[in-house]
């Protein structure tokens, strides 16, 4: 059965006449059958379409608790948009999918996230709650844009909101372009990690997916109501000049564009009970929207971060458990199933390493982690194969190095081309970056959260961008042939090998964002400045023999859109001897190609998030230095 019908914001009247209401409870709710019809919705910011799925037992009403979902992508969904839920419908509750404001077969503009999808989801909210076949209990769910819907509704505190589980979700739009003032663009995870199939996008897409495509169709049900209306606020223009120059900036002002969408700002007025899930190896959304809004959701009643492996992308965890947790989640906190719930770990998390997916960890609270900070840093080699430039825990002793004259200038040309697959496999030869290398690990070393990369260097330019690279090398599995890693699986068994080299994270930064994303702020040219750069957050294991190696570079071009330097287009000048008041100046004026990192100063460092770090830094590592 299918209906569609207009129905404004007020309940309308009563129930129909010769149906009866019968409330579900765990007992009863079992094998309903289901009834769909779609509805037209007045909100404040147009009319949106809704399809709903309900139980009903013969010719009865069962009311039921909701389970909502606001999408844009109904357009993408043949199959309909209420389908694959007959399992929770027909065992009692109601499903109800909307099409976001100006997308589908709903009216309006579409708003990129902004205070017309904030509002409109309360007034559905508020609607669904209303309606005869509901128990006046919401529960919003989705992936990706999906569950960005329910985290902006939850933010407007609809009364009758009472869960939201977002999975793989936006907390911050700004994070979801940006990172550090730099446009996201593809990644590498198809050729690395994840294989082939692995989602290669960033959000590049987004704005002009949505003003281009998705939000262009007019709605399809020219016998709803309304119609006529919903087209023409369809066709109007809206929004996409402002969403295409902050969507695509090159310099991205934090300003009251993206103050309005996001969502993290007002995260401490949400209450209700949040199941926020995703995975390490999102790189579409980034794990780091849901770290990010866990983390900010401090007066949540029940607040838990379910993640998957660093080897799984976009979406939410595919173990069978988060499936059933999910369910469990619902039957407590829309059904009011007792059924412990309410008591699971804060965090539920799958660690990760070379091999692949590693095992599950709950924890009623964060992981007992420690900061560990090693310092960059030239060393002596003992060996001829070792290399010389290393993260260690104490600072180098630049008298010796002096006395021996092995301190050397850490330089590099930054030239606009760099990749970070080309980087790690000639990790070495630092021609367009700066590589250092901790020692190889005694026992397996377990990082979650955030790394933290401090940087204090300089170049003949106003600004610079930065984008380390932190990795996971395994010395029993290549060799290095000059600069270059060599992987030394056999070649008739190449399946025994883990990865011998895993690109685990990485950070972004303009360094005129280093101190505010809302207010730029130059270096000064051939001057060392100070910034640090925050990697996107990880639960991963670097193996026992392994050791850990970082990148310095200002540009990883597969990950996001280059920022060329007006005017740094011709070879270095000749060099300069270094003034004597001013021993760290970085090369000619116009020199504006060479980087150099200031270790000497012991200010360049890697900030580890150990868990279980042992009390003695040393005793991470089996030697000072590992030839390999």
């Amino acid at each position: 059965m299918r209906r569609t019908r207009k129905t404004a914001l007020t309940l309308l009247g009563a129930v129909a006449a010769g149906l009866f209401v019968v409330p579900v409870t765990p007992a009863t709710a079992a094998a309903f059958e289901i009834v769909t019809e779609s509805h037209v919705v007045e909100t404040r910011h147009g009319d949106v379409f809704v399809e709903v799925a309900r139980p009903v037992d013969g010719t009865k009403m069962v009311k039921g608790p909701a389970i909502l979902t606001y999408s844009p992508y109904s357009i993408l969904s043949p199959g309909g948009r209420t389908a694959g839920w007959e399992d929770y419908v027909s065992a009692g509750y109601v499903r109800v999918f909307a099409d976001v404001v100006g997308t589908g077969n709903s009216g309006g503009c579409w708003d990129y996230g902004g205070i017309r999808e904030k509002e409109s989801a309360y007034d559905l909210v508020e609607w669904v709650a209303k309606q005869d076949w509901s128990t006046g209990k919401v529960g919003m769910i989705g992936g990706s844009y999906n569950g960005t819907t329910a985290n902006a509704a939850a933010v407007m505190r609809p009364p009758h909101l009472t869960t939201i589980v977002p999975e793989a979700a936006i907390s911050r739009w700004y994070g979801y372009a940006y990172s550090g003032g730099i446009r996201y663009s593809l990644n590498n995870e198809a050729l690395g990690p994840q294989g082939p199939g692995a989602v290669a996008d960033e959000g590049i897409d987004t704005p002009l997916l949505f003003d281009g495509g998705l939000a262009v169709p007019p709605p399809t049900d020219p016998a709803g109501p309304g119609w006529q209306d919903r087209v023409a606020s369809t066709i109007t223009p809206c929004d996409e000049i402002s969403h295409t120059q902050h969507g695509y900036d090159d310099t991205p002002d934090y300003d009251e564009f993206w103050i309005e969408r996001d969502y993290l700002r007002h995260a401490k007025k949400v209450t209700i009970p949040v199941l926020v899930a995703s995975n390490w190896g999102d790189w579409n959304v980034k794990q780091e929207e849901s770290w990010n809004w866990f983390k900010a959701l401090k007066n949540s009643e029940k607040r838990v971060l379910y993640m998957g492996t660093r080897w799984e992308g976009h979406g939410a965890p595919s173990a069978e458990h988060y499936a059933n947790t999910v369910r469990a989640w619902f039957d407590h906190y829309l059904m009011g199933i007792d059924n412990g719930v309410e008591n699971m770990a804060a965090i539920v998390t799958q660690t990760s390493d070379a091999d692949g997916p590693g095992r599950w960890f709950r924890h009623k609270k964060a992981p007992n982690v420690t900061n560990v900070e090693l310092i960059a840093q030239q060393t002596i080699a003992t060996q001829i194969e070792d290399w010389q430039w290393q993260m260690l825990p104490d600072e180098p002793n630049m008298k010796i190095l002096t006395a021996f004259g092995e301190a050397t200038t850490a330089t590099f040309t930054s030239a606009f081309a760099n990749t970070e697959a080309h980087a790690l496999h000639h990790a070495r030869s630092n021609h367009d970056w700066f590589w250092f290398e901790t020692p190889v690990l005694k026992e397996d070393t377990r990082i979650f959260g955030q790394i933290k990369v401090k940087m204090y260097s300089s170049i003949q330019r106003k600004w610079i961008t930065l984008t380390p690279t932190i990795a996971d090398v395994d010395p029993s599995e290549h060799v290095s042939v000059g600069p270059n890693h060599v992987v030394t699986c056999p070649p008739d068994a190449p399946e025994t090998c883990s990865h011998a080299m895993v690109g685990v994270t990485r950070g972004f930064l303009d360094s005129r964002y280093r101190n505010s994303l809302a207010t730029q702020e130059e270096i000064v040219p051939g001057e060392p400045f100070k910034a640090k750069v925050v990697a996107k957050p990880q639960d991963y294991t670097f193996k026992k023999g392994h050791y850990i190696g970082i990148n310095l570079q200002t540009e990883i071009n597969e990950w996001m859109v280059p920022k060329l330097y007006p005017g740094c287009d011709k070879p270095p000048g000749p060099a300069v001897p270094p003034d004597p008041n001013a021993p760290t100046a970085t090369g000619s004026e116009d020199d504006c190609l060479t980087f150099r990192v200031h270790w000497e100063e012991s200010k360049t460092r890697l900030i580890l998030p150990i868990v279980n770090a042992p009390a003695n830094v040393h005793d991470l590592f089996a030697g000072t230095g590992h030839g390999h």
